[in-house]
C-alpha cells in the first residue's frame, strides 16, 4: 500500500496541450536545440515514420524537410512563439494554435495537431498559411519518390 501510494506521488500530472507547446518552445533558449536530435520527443509516430521516411529516401541529401516544420524555420535565432488557442478535439487530441515571430517580423499563424501518446503529447501534424499540412506533403512527396525508383 505503501510503494502505491509513492508511485501515485512520483507520477507526474498529465501536461496540458498549451503547457507542451509552452515547454517545447522555451526548449528554443538553448542555442543548441534541435527537435531531430530527439524526434520522438516530438513527434507522433505518423510524423515520426514519415520524417524518417524522408530522410531515408534523401539518401544523406536534403530532402523534403529542408527546415525545422516546429518553428517553421532553419535557425530560431530571435524566434518568438506564443500560444493563443488550444481547442481539445477530445481526451487525445488538442488543436494548438501559436504565433510565430522573428525579430523585426510580422507574427504568422501556425496550427499543431497534437496527439497525446503514452509518452506525452506529440506533433502530428503542422499547418501554416504557405502548408496546410506538413504531414500531407511529406507523405506525398515520399509516395513520389519512391514511385520514381
Amino acid at each position: 500500500m505503501i510503494l502505491l501510494a509513492l508511485l501515485v506521488a512520483a507520477a507526474p500530472a498529465a501536461e496540458p496541450p498549451k503547457a507542451y507547446m509552452e515547454r517545447l518552445y522555451a526548449s528554443y533558449r538553448n542555442k543548441n536545440f534541435n527537435p531531430f536530435d530527439h524526434p520522438e520527443r516530438y513527434f507522433a509516430p505518423k510524423l515520426l515514420a514519415a520524417i524518417k521516411e524522408d530522410a531515408r529516401l534523401a539518401k544523406g541529401e536534403i530532402g523534403y524537410v529542408d527546415g525545422d516544420p516546429i518553428c517553421q524555420c532553419q535557425d530560431p535565432d530571435g524566434l518568438h512563439a506564443s500560444v493563443i488557442g488550444v481547442t481539445p478535439q477530445g481526451p487525445d487530441k488538442a488543436i494548438v494554435r501559436v504565433s510565430i515571430s522573428f525579430t523585426g517580423d510580422k507574427p504568422r499563424p501556425t496550427t499543431y495537431t497534437l496527439l497525446r501518446t503514452s509518452a506525452g503529447w506529440r506533433i502530428a501534424d503542422v499547418s501554416s498559411a504557405d502548408e496546410p499540412s506538413f504531414l500531407a506533403a511529406i507523405e506525398k512527396s515520399n509516395r513520389e519518390i519512391r514511385a520514381k525508383r
